[in-house]
């Protein structure tokens, strides 16, 4: 029996690389990316000062296919393309402030600095019916199964605020909160 090729792993690490080299970056969409956005995201304000400054879009773009920039499929770069990629470079830093502000004002949003507020407040938000309060003084609204118990005799053991109320305690409050519905005319 003939023995097969032997396998040189060096050999292959080199050729992978090599492969990997090669391969096609993918833009979202799965378009071949060119890096023309990258280009414009990095040099956005010197292309605008290009412009301002008496240069045409046209002229910018034939600029930048003499230096090897290019469309996804292979074509030179027009005025078009590239104002296309400079509006869509433009919407996505709005859209990235847009988002920044709106978790900077969110209450329960960590700051940059990473610790949180010990009481964070509701700044520029309109207030929610919850957030606003009760009438009464600004006294928390909790269930009565939430509320702290008075210290007092327990039916289980010690008296205990932080304890949950029991199964039987619930049962009564609710009895007590529904008897006007079970009295007989």
């Amino acid at each position: 029996m003939a023995k097969g090729p032997r396998l040189d792993l060096r050999r292959l690490e080199r050729d992978t690389a090599a492969a990997d080299a090669r391969t096609v970056q993918l833009a979202p969409g799965g378009r071949p990316a060119t890096g023309l956005m990258q280009l414009v995201r990095d040099n956005l304000d010197a292309l605008v000062a290009l412009q301002a400054g008496g240069r045409t879009w046209g002229a910018i773009a034939a600029g930048l296919t003499a230096q090897g920039f290019r469309t996804a499929d292979g074509r030179d770069l027009t005025a078009a393309n590239l104002t296309g990629v400079i509006s869509s470079v433009r919407r996505q830093a709005a859209r990235r402030l847009d988002r920044e502000a709106t978790r900077r004002a969110r209450a329960d949003a960590v700051p940059a600095g990473g610790h949180a507020d010990p009481a964070p407040t509701r700044v520029g938000l309109r207030p929610t019916p919850s957030s606003t309060g009760p009438r009464d003084g600004g006294a928390s609204r909790l269930a009565p199964e939430l509320r702290p118990r008075p210290p007092g005799p327990a039916e289980d053991g010690p008296p205990s605020v932080d304890a949950p109320p029991s199964e039987a305690e619930i049962r009564r409050m609710q009895t007590d909160r529904h008897a006007h519905l079970f009295k007989k005319d």
